[in-house]
């Protein structure tokens, strides 16, 4: 059984600014194109980001938050995670570190449905 995570965020956010961020929280096999970013983590997680051609914000939950979507993450939790690592720890990592280094406004969603995280102009916040 795999759980999938969303990331919508504003166009402040691009594919080089994803795989840095990637890279600098431990990620492995990174893949970097102009449209998309993929990558890896020990942990389990996976990560693939393309740039959104559209551009509907599909989290349920906005916060009041509205943008034109120029690009989208999904993150996989596949399968048990290994001992002593924990993809959520490393999604958390990775989100906290885009945020730090990054303006964009974004929302982050189990399945659309219930929100996680989102970062506005008062930084990230944790539903």
């Amino acid at each position: 059984m795999g759980l999938d995570i969303h990331l919508e965020a504003d166009s402040r956010l691009s594919t080089t600014k994803i795989a840095s961020a990637l890279e600098k929280v431990g990620a492995h096999n990174i893949e970097l194109t102009a449209q998309s970013v993929d990558g890896y983590f020990e942990s389990g997680l996976t990560v693939t980001a393309t740039k959104s051609s559209d551009a509907t914000i599909y989290s349920e939950e906005t916060k009041g938050l509205s943008f034109p979507v120029a690009m989208r993450c999904c993150f996989r939790v596949k399968g048990p995670e290994p001992e002593g690592l924990s993809p959520l720890r490393d999604l958390e990592l990775f989100l906290r570190h885009v945020a730090a280094e990054c303006e964009a406004h974004f929302l982050v969603s189990f399945q659309y449905e219930s929100l996680m995280y989102w970062r506005d102009g008062g930084g990230l916040h944790v539903a």
